[in-house]
């Protein structure tokens, strides 16, 4: 017999002795509450390579040699719901029958994410800190504003203008500072750095991914204090229906309708939205009105198709436009139009020469109005036009080594804004941008994420933003992050060129070409730690350093006009931390509480920012009754904030203003009812607290929803 033979036979005995002596573990996955099989779960020995799937059917069948011995767990996993384990003395006596029901998991660890480092990632592995906030809190707490939702938010603080709208505050950066995106196209029409979260439909929202800190190595310009993505709900591949209609208090109306259905080898979703509100006045014997009356209507249609299992693409279409008026006194109100319109193509493909590629094409287009119209004559006093119109692409590629995962990007802007604000009334900027990431994971404990991004822009220049994360992951259910990285935000339009009379004051604003960006220098520390079944915590700690703050300054003037600029002035710091927890001590009670504090200072003059909250807490408690009934009660607290009004002459304080702190209480019931409704009730600001110098506040509102889906 030869040599080979003989090897051969070795060979055969040997695996034949090894599966003789192997241990059998065999059984089902399927889902608690319905009995459903659930294909796809993954089965492994932790510790070990050893491990398999369950097929369509929920079987698996997991083989382990012989030699695997002493006390190991078992693990079952699957997106979306808690993990199972069971602690096993090896080797087994004989084969074992393993039949395993998962229940839904409550908490988001296994949510995919993709703004953090701009590739899907599950939650829990994602190297930079993101929060997320599953569009079902919208329903279970009565939310019909973006605003109201994110206000409870650890860390986060939504401020109200009368005439600019809701602003977001994060680590003491303002709206000017905060990238706001939907399904990745970037949210144009800032009116003085505010973006009014009220335009956008909250009904459509699937998950809001919010990443705290610099993002502008992968995110450039307005990400120098975080980016907050809106991720809408995607069609459905089988016909779905759903109808939404609110009222409330002060002539509030609320409706929306979605459907989606295949169509031919697509899958189209479309929505209208519709929302009215009649404003309010709280000092009936003042002229002036309080809140602002607005009818706002939008619409939506998202297509998609799969050409195959490795290409696929996204088409968007979406229109906003609104009316608001005001009384501003006995003689004149304001009247504000504000016309929004995005669309959106992209594209994925995997597998390309081993590459995943993703690519973009959007355009958006925002015009705005603001009328002073006599109230006796309907004649407009005073108008302020604005247009903003941005094109924008982007290519994206990723590939996986083997401890490496690689990202290479451009981008490209083009951003055109006609006002009579600015001087010339025509401006226009070019900016091309390329970034890089490499994401390492040197063993199962530890990952490093680099990267940076050159920005050139046709007016300000170029500007390279780096940023360096890494995480261990000390057990499977805990998290350190640490984060270094570097943020900008660009002079805006109005920043540049603005030149404005208004003649009512006798005061000319000037704006400053010569204007260099902002710049930051953010550190983020981050702890998390998770159970599998009951709670989630976070603490977070930050300190940012912002350089070459932009700010007004008064100026000579020949004549005896009031005349201001803009200047790079100041260095300001920030820090703080954020704790926050979630507890479910039931499958019918759920407990979210949270707390943070900011510190900042202006370097110059060492006074705090102005408008800056210190201590902001919030708690919730939802509970889930016989019959699927949900009620939440929730409480935000909101600590001492205080402003300064600056003296012209002498640039010194004239005058503290300051707020006290307020709790305010809310809120919502929701049950189903026959006929594949549901109901659901509430009251926001229990307590009825006004405040007029930090608002508009309208005091206590009631409401009541009534919802179908099919």
């Amino acid at each position: 017999m030869s040599l080979f033979k003989i090897l051969s036979v070795v060979v055969l005995l040997a695996a034949s002795a090894a599966l003789a002596g192997a241990q059998t573990i065999s059984g089902t996955i399927r889902e608690n509450k319905t009995g459903v099989p659930l294909g796809g779960a993954n089965i492994f020995i932790e510790g070990k390579a050893l491990g398999t799937t369950s097929d369509t059917e929920g079987n698996f069948r997991l083989e382990i040699p012989s030699t695997v011995r002493d006390v190991h767990n078992i693990v079952v996993t699957y997106v979306g719901y808690y993990d199972f384990i069971k602690r096993l003395h090896f080797p087994l006596k004989e084969a074992l029958r393993l039949d395993v029901t998962l229940t839904e998991s409550l908490l988001s660890m296994d949510q995919i994410v993709v703004t953090g480092t701009r590739t899907e990632r599950f939650l829990k592995d994602t190297p930079v800190t993101t929060q997320v906030i599953k569009g079902e809190q919208l329903d279970e707490r009565g939310s019909n504003d973006i605003g109201q939702i994110l206000s409870e938010v650890t860390g986060i603080t939504i401020g109200q203008s009368t005439r600019f709208g809701s602003g977001i505050d994060m680590q003491g950066f303002g709206s000017d500072h905060i990238l706001l995106m939907v399904d990745g196209m970037k949210a144009i029409g800032r009116l003085n750095g505010h973006l009014d979260l009220s335009q956008f439909d909250a009904s459509q929202i699937e998950r809001i991914e919010l990443v705290k800190g610099a993002a502008s190595a992968l995110y450039g310009s307005q990400a120098m204090g975080g980016v907050i993505n809106i991720v809408t709900k995607k069609p459905s591949k089988k016909f779905a229906l759903s109808v939404n209609a609110l009222a409330g208090s002060y002539g509030r109306y609320d409706g929306n309708i979605t459907v989606s259905t295949p169509v031919a080898s697509w899958h189209p979703k479309f929505s209208l939205g519709n929302r009215q509100y009649a404003g309010y006045d709280l000092d009936k014997e003042s002229s002036t009105q309080d809140g602002r009356s607005f009818s706002k209507q939008d619409a939506g249609l998202t297509l998609r198709k799969e050409f195959s299992a490795l290409l696929n693409m996204d088409l968007q279409v979406n229109y906003f436009q609104e009316e608001q008026e005001r009384l501003l006194n006995d003689f004149f109100k304001e009247k504000v139009r504000n016309k929004r319109f995005a669309a959106q193509a992209r594209a994925h493909l995997d597998s390309l020469f081993s590459w995943n590629a993703d690519a973009g094409l959007e355009y958006s287009h925002y015009d705005h109005r603001y009328d002073e119209v006599v109230r006796s004559s309907g004649f407009v006093k005073e108008s302020d036009p604005t247009t903003d119109g941005l094109l924008k692409g982007d290519l994206l590629l990723d590939r996986s080594f083997t401890n490496h995962d690689l990202t290479l990007g451009y981008n490209f802007e083009y951003e055109d804004i006609q006002s009579r604000r600015i001087d010339a009334d025509s401006r226009n900027s070019t900016l091309h941008s390329v970034f890089v990431q490499d994401e390492y994971k040197a063993c199962r404990f530890f990952t490093l994420l680099a990267g940076g991004r050159i920005d050139a822009h046709s007016i300000y220049g170029s500007q390279i933003s780096p940023k360096i994360s890494m995480m261990l992951s000390p057990t499977r259910m805990s998290r350190i992050r640490l984060s270094y990285g570097h943020g900008f935000r660009a002079p805006s339009f109005k920043e540049l060129y603005l030149d404005l009379y208004v003649a009512d004051v006798n005061l000319r604003v000037l704006g400053n070409p010569e204007l260099k960006p902002e710049n930051s220098r953010a550190v983020n520390l981050d702890y998390e730690l998770w159970n599998n079944n009951n709670y989630h915590l976070r603490l977070n700690f930050f300190y940012n350093r912002i350089r070459d703050l932009i700010s007004d300054i008064r100026i000579e003037s020949a004549g005896s006009d009031l005349r201001y600029t803009y200047i790079n002035f100041d260095e300001a710091n920030t820090w703080g931390g954020e704790w926050d927890m979630k507890y479910f001590p039931s499958d019918w009670l759920e407990f979210t509480l949270g707390y943070s504090y900011l510190d900042s200072w202006e370097k110059s003059t060492n006074a705090p920012l102005s408008g800056k909250i210190k201590h902001r807490g919030h708690s919730a408690f939802l509970f889930t009754l016989p019959g699927n009934i949900k009620l939440s009660l929730r409480a935000n607290y909101y600590g001492t904030r205080s402003d300064r009004l600056i003296n012209d002459a002498t640039g010194e304080v004239s005058e503290e203003i300051s707020v006290p702190d307020y709790t305010l209480l809310h809120v919502n019931i929701g049950a189903p009812l026959p006929w594949r409704l549901r109901g659901n009730a509430g009251i926001k600001n229990l307590t009825n607290y006004v405040n007029r110098t930090w608002g508009p506040m309208p005091g206590r509102e009631w409401y009541l929803g009534l919802s179908y889906s099919l």
